[in-house]
């Protein structure tokens, strides 16, 4: 076994099991796909197989919630969504309507059967009506999510891109969340409501410690290498170009050539030098870097770092299932 296999092993362990855990029980049947299908675009997409198995764990925890549902629509809303994924294939990116598509619905899913518990749940007094609620309840999902309610109906929102503030789309609902207020609008065309806290968000459980080794760090990248050993290792030009700060409050600012970003990060270490690593939803700027950068590749690729470890002063991340290992170096 080389280096680069111990180092990826080492690194976590399910990251050697990916292949065989797919082949033992995915959501799809790769065997029977065809090469026209989206199905077969899946199938020929590590990280798209293991957002397929996610979902066919998620959908199952789901059905057993919604047993007693009346009218029963879950199996209904399944197959509606599995048609809409299929249409990825008219998208001039098929892979990231795909990867999209299965997020969302995976993070709906989630929220709507209470698969995790709730981060907050705020009640919103609107237009200065005290009848006139809205009750919030969030999830941190991946993206973000909420249930929206007023009277008997019921919005599922996800969280969008914001410049401020905290902004969930629905259907035909928004919620957008700005300097201790929020801006509400609930249905096709309606007009903005202005809406106030009147509960205070419930407190979520205690966050464990950041890991001291990674807390407070600043990175630049140095190489990236593939599971695949054909394609090797790739050395970065320019690392001062694609930069991490891991803040010690949990806050992550990042340079990806010529976007910026931000958002979440956690970890729980396993050892002095390795253990768990994951990162929230990246807000980022959406500039037209050059030809050949990095940017849209890294950006993508950092949702699905899983895993950390510390070696010879660098440090090493490693993405799910099939995906890579990132090289880091310390930036002074």
């Amino acid at each position: 076994m080389n280096k680069g296999l111990l180092l990826r092993c080492s690194a976590y362990v399910v990251l050697c099991l990916g292949t065989s855990a797919h082949a033992a029980s995915p959501g799809l049947d790769c065997t029977k796909s065809q090469t026209s299908s989206a199905e077969a675009v899946i199938c020929a997409d590590a990280d798209l197989l293991t957002l397929d198995h996610q979902m066919t764990q998620v959908y199952a925890a789901a059905l057993k919630k919604a047993r007693d549902e009346r009218p029963p629509v879950l199996k209904a809303e399944q197959r509606g969504w599995i048609k809409g994924r299929n249409d990825c294939w008219k998208s001039t990116d098929q892979r990231q309507c795909m990867a999209d598509s299965y997020r969302v619905r995976i993070a709906e899913l989630q929220a709507r059967y209470r698969l995790l518990a709730p981060t907050a749940t705020v009640r919103y007094t609107c237009n200065g009506n005290p009848a006139n609620e809205v009750l919030a309840t969030y999830f941190k999902t991946h993206p973000a999510t909420l249930i929206a309610e007023r009277g008997d109906a019921v919005s599922f929102m996800v969280q969008q891109i914001s410049a401020s503030g905290a902004r969930y789309q629905g259907r035909n609902e928004s919620l957008w969340e700005h300097q201790g207020e929020a801006t509400i609008v609930w249905g096709y065309g309606a007009p903005e409501m202005r809406c106030q806290p009147v509960s205070a968000p419930a407190q979520a459980a205690e966050p464990a410690p950041l890991p001291p080794a990674l807390a407070g760090t600043r990175w630049q990248l140095l190489a990236f290498q593939s599971m695949d050993d054909a394609q090797g290792t790739t050395r970065v030009t320019e690392p001062a170009h694609y930069t991490v700060t891991l803040g010690a409050d949990g806050r992550a600012a990042f340079r990806l050539d010529c976007n910026r970003g931000a958002g979440s990060w956690q970890a729980e270490a396993g050892s002095d030098s390795s253990g768990a690593l994951r990162f929230g939803q990246i807000a980022m700027t959406r500039a037209l870097c050059a030809p050949g950068s990095l940017d849209a590749k890294l950006a993508r690729d950092l949702g699905f770092v899983r895993s950390f470890v510390l070696k010879d002063g660098h440090l090493f991340m490693a993405l799910m299932a099939d995906g890579s290992i990132y090289e880091w170096e310390p930036l002074r």
